[in-house]
């Protein structure tokens, strides 16, 4: 006989465990958003499993008091077919999703302001302020959950 686990008893099950929910929302044009507070200032930011690195926006820069290593300045992609785009490293920040919190984060700080510009083109307007990526969710042993938008996170 084949039983059928409902949405409730998953929830119930994961945060037996230890795992923290987190709704989030898809926005016009498909991305994935989500609240989290980097070094205690909220923001909204794009939630991307293909994103190696948590990456914050450079005009974010002051109101996430992030302090840049420009030693360590590379030239890299922002994403598939991006190239030379300026990435520089910021050390020791806090990140907080809901209840779940790391506290010495390393961003890479970089402009998207064409990732901005081209989500405006198709009618996403909302203010976002980087993407959360897989380095976060390997940290939080992700779960994500498409029938219900909740990511799932768990404490370090």
């Amino acid at each position: 006989m084949d039983q059928k686990v409902t949405t409730k008893e998953n929830i119930q099950f994961l945060t037996s465990i230890g795992y923290i929910a987190t709704p989030f929302w898809q926005n016009v044009a498909g991305q994935l958003l989500i609240n989290a507070k980097i070094n205690d200032v909220d923001g909204l930011y794009i939630l991307d499993s293909g994103a190696g690195q948590t990456v914050v926006d450079a005009k974010q820069l002051d109101t996430l008091k992030l302090k840049l290593n420009y030693n360590e300045t590379e030239l890299t992609g922002g994403g598939v077919g991006a190239h030379s785009i300026e990435n520089v490293p910021s050390y020791n920040n806090k990140i907080e999703i809901n209840n779940f919190k790391i506290d010495n984060l390393i961003v890479a700080v970089m402009s998207l302001e064409t990732a901005w510009e081209s989500l405006a083109r198709v009618g996403a307007h909302d203010e976002i302020f980087g993407i959360i990526g897989v380095d976060i969710l390997k940290i939080g042993n992700a779960i994500i959950d498409f029938s219900t938008m909740t990511l799932y996170l768990m404490q370090p």
